[in-house]
């Protein structure tokens, strides 16, 4: 853990006034990193405490961005959309993390979305991807698009679609619903039933076939709702898991074959940057024919 020296000015009654005072964290927060006996001792002038960095630069964005780079696929005055690579996150947790969009960002000194929402590390995410999903990321850059379109995200976008590959010759086209329970445990698999059951919430999304080729199919999915891990617990019930998606039962890859191509909302953004997937198909004929089926969702 990196840690910084700081000299305390004058005497103060605990530690964990002086630093609250200093840092206003919380309570929560000090003890993250300190004992209650280190946080409930005083504080002498001249004093020198060794800091956690993640808790002096909490709530702030480490500068340094490394990872596959993401890219800007379109910007206006009110929101951001950005092509997510596989294989970083969305925002990062801590001062320590540097492979998240977000970090992208400030290297790139585009700061107008990091300044929204600024009580969250979430910033102005409208949506998350899963750390091994790429694709479509939107970012709202005033606080008031922010509160408008997260708060009623399912309702401001009209439609999303996914494009997942799988092995075999898939043959469950259709609209599918099932009911997805977590176990609240990071990273878990999600539960899915073909009925309600308790704690559970339903998903919908259809999926249609648009090629196959070499015994692996790819799929275009229309996703109706927005539940973690949905598409990849969805496709693994119906019996098709999405290829390298070892968590739910698929075969191993180079990466998770899961791509975030297209929102459409007041505008339409699309992101057919889906790094590997032209190693199975062809990225041109499979995007025609995604078009052509997007009418029939």
């Amino acid at each position: 853990m990196d840690l910084i020296e700081v000299q305390w000015l004058s005497d103060e009654p605990s530690v964990k006034k002086a630093l609250q005072d200093c840092l206003h964290c919380s309570g929560q927060q000090l003890k993250k990193y300190f004992s209650s006996k280190q946080l409930s001792r005083p504080v002498d002038a001249r004093e020198i405490l060794r800091l956690p960095l993640n808790l002096v630069n909490h709530m702030m964005i480490n500068p340094e961005f490394v990872g596959l780079r993401p890219s800007i696929i379109k910007e206006d005055p009110l929101y951001l959309a950005l092509h997510k690579p596989p294989g970083i996150h969305c925002h990062p947790h801590d001062y320590a993390d540097k492979n998240t969009l977000l970090n992208y960002l400030v290297e790139e000194k585009k700061f107008e979305a990091l300044e929204v929402n600024k009580a969250s590390y979430d910033r102005g995410l409208l949506h998350r991807l899963d750390f091994e999903t790429s694709g479509v990321v939107l970012l709202a850059k005033t606080d008031r698009v922010f509160e408008h379109t997260r708060n009623d995200f399912q309702q401001e976008v009209k439609r999303k679609f996914y494009w997942a590959v799988v092995n075999g010759s898939f043959d469950k086209e259709g609209l599918h619903t099932h009911y997805l329970r977590g176990s609240g445990v990071k990273g878990s698999k999600q539960k899915v039933s073909d009925y309600e059951i308790e704690l559970s919430s339903p998903g919908t999304m259809g999926v249609m076939k648009v090629s196959e080729n070499a015994g692996k199919s790819l799929l275009l999915i229309n996703l109706k709702t927005g539940l973690r891990h949905q598409i990849r617990a969805q496709l693994s019930h119906l019996g098709f898991p999405i290829l390298g998606d070892e968590l739910y039962g698929g075969t191993q890859a180079e990466r998770l074959f899961l791509h975030s191509l297209r929102y459409e909302w007041m505008d339409v953004v699309e992101d057919p940057n889906a790094e590997l997937f032209d190693r199975l198909f062809d990225l041109n004929g499979a995007l025609q024919m995604s078009h052509d089926m997007l009418g029939r969702f």
